[in-house]
């Protein structure tokens, strides 16, 4: 699993640079395979990164997409100092914007947890993942393979796709972490326009690369055959069932042999038909032809150290877009900037402790309790309340409702104070000194206390009289005034002519 993550830094980059790369393995005698495939290597390092978005409205676009609009335009990530540490802990410390805020953010991960914490929190959260490698373990999967299955899809892809028409290799020195490095940078740019063609070319490479495509269907057998065998080991299914006749599933060659050949029959197929289902798409899909246009460009920059490793990359993209009403947009843009150094130095992961931390992987935690967990004066809780109203609850109850089961009784409806109570994440206990039942506003920490049979309550120490006192039903459920017990946790009633309650919190 930390592996997993830990190789994720480079993702967006690198399936940037395999979407564009490289016909041959060597550009210009720099061997593009070997650069890639040395970073998967990589145990230790550190690195930073920037990640941003551009959406181009249309015109006379709605004030509602409009303002859509300007919050995807003001979002970015940026990571300082990210840390792989050679035992495989992960740190990372940096800021996301959002609407011309600034929020810091840290987090760490080792084999037990993944812990973070951002600015204004009063205690970190974290995710337990000890197990995770165990799960996969069970199944059969094999996360060290997974590398070497990388090794081979990079490997693939880069022999077999055709080049753009716009790349290069030149000398070059820049700075890495403030230090001038001498390096290889190799650019490339791809258009909307060329992605059809250069598909086409890799589809007809591939039929033809019968050694390379071999060899990356053998190394997926490699991949999943344990996971194909646990099954048949925990009577999931029969080993014979799998497609392949008589051939066992344990003959690696004769397996590897039907999968290569049925794959390169669908490729061949669906070659004979490119052309004529390019066209159709195109018809059915008028819009399609914009964003396959010129204005359409992936524009890749890396940096290579005479190491062969990766110390600096640079993407570039930019979708055209119709401008429909369904999609108001002219286009929409990604830019992601990264660097690496102390490759293979000795590097440790800052750590974070969980003491007092929040589990987000309990079912227990509460959009209120999350809320909490942040001072009321910062940005973050100011965020998780107005804008994206994680404590919002609207509650729609029928008249025979079969959940909540509400007793009218004098144009007074009463409702089992727990499930209300508890749907508006509140907290429900049983004062057993007082005989009482005590709920506590989640959100806004107010206090209601109720006794069994008492024509009053108390809200936050103050009495208040109940239309008719607390009853407990047949079932054992305290039954109290609905509207009144949801005024008290801050939402509004709303109750129509056929009797259906409508409960609103903000």
């Amino acid at each position: 699993m930390r592996r997993v993550i830990a190789r994720t830094k480079w993702f967006l980059p690198f399936v940037a640079l395999l979407l564009v790369l490289a016909g041959c393995q060597s550009v210009g005698g720099f061997d593009v395979n070997k650069a890639l495939i040395g970073d998967v290597d990589v145990k230790s390092s550190e690195s930073s990164m920037t990640f941003s978005m551009n959406a181009e409205p249309s015109e006379g676009i709605s004030a509602e997409d409009k303002e859509m609009v300007d919050l995807i335009n003001s979002f970015s990530l940026s990571i300082s100092n990210a840390k792989l540490q050679e035992n495989g802990n992960v740190s990372a410390n940096g800021s996301i914007g959002y609407k011309q805020l600034n929020i810091p953010f840290s987090l760490f991960m080792d084999k037990q947890t993944l812990v973070f914490t951002v600015e204004g929190a009063k205690q970190p959260f974290y995710f337990p993942v000890q197990g995770y490698d165990e799960v996969f373990a069970e199944v059969g999967l094999d996360l060290t393979k997974a590398e070497d299955l990388s090794k081979l899809l990079t490997k693939f892809v880069v022999k077999n796709l055709p080049n753009p028409s716009a790349i290069s290799v030149t000398p070059v020195s820049e700075a890495v972490y403030g230090q001038q490095v001498n390096m290889t940078k190799l650019h490339t740019e791809v258009t909307g326009d060329e992605l059809p063609a250069l598909l086409k070319g890799f589809l007809k490479s591939i039929s033809k690369d019968t050694e390379g495509f071999t060899e990356l269907v053998g190394g997926l057998y490699d991949y999943l055959y344990p996971v194909i065998k646990a099954m048949d080991e925990e009577g999931s299914g029969d080993l014979q069932d799998f497609g392949f006749g008589e051939i066992p599933l344990e003959d690696k060659e004769a397996v590897v042999t039907v999968l290569h050949d049925a794959a390169k029959l669908a490729v061949d197929a669906l070659l004979l038909v490119y052309d004529n289902q390019l066209d159709s798409l195109y018809k059915s899909t008028p819009e399609l032809k914009k964003v396959l246009s010129k204005d359409t460009k992936l524009a890749v920059d890396i940096f290579v150290d005479s190491g062969l490793h990766v110390r600096k990359q640079n993407v570039d993209l930019k979708v055209a877009l119709p401008g429909t009403e369904d999609m108001p947009l002219k286009s929409f843009s990604l830019k992601a900037s990264s660097q690496i150094w102390n490759i293979g130095g000795a590097v440790t992961a800052d750590p974070i402790s969980t003491e007092g931390a929040l589990d987000v992987s309990s079912d227990y935690l509460t959009p209120a309790e999350t809320l909490n967990n942040f001072d009321p004066n910062s940005n973050v809780y100011r965020i998780l309340k107005d804008d994206l109203g994680i404590t919002k609850r609207t509650i729609v109850i029928e008249p025979d409702d079969e959940y909540y089961y509400p007793i009218v009784d004098n144009n007074t409806t009463y409702i089992p104070l727990r499930y209300l109570a508890e749907d508006l994440d509140a907290t429900v206990e049983w004062d057993t000194v007082n005989r009482a039942i005590v709920v506590t506003d989640g959100v806004y920490g107010d206090k209601l206390v109720f006794k069994i049979g008492s024509p009053e309550a108390l809200i936050n120490g103050e009495k208040v009289k109940l239309a008719e006192p607390v009853f407990v039903d047949e079932y054992g459920d305290a039954y109290v005034s609905l509207r009144l017990l949801a005024e008290a946790l801050h939402a509004t009633v709303y109750v129509d002519e056929d009797g259906w309650i409508t409960i609103t919190r903000k």
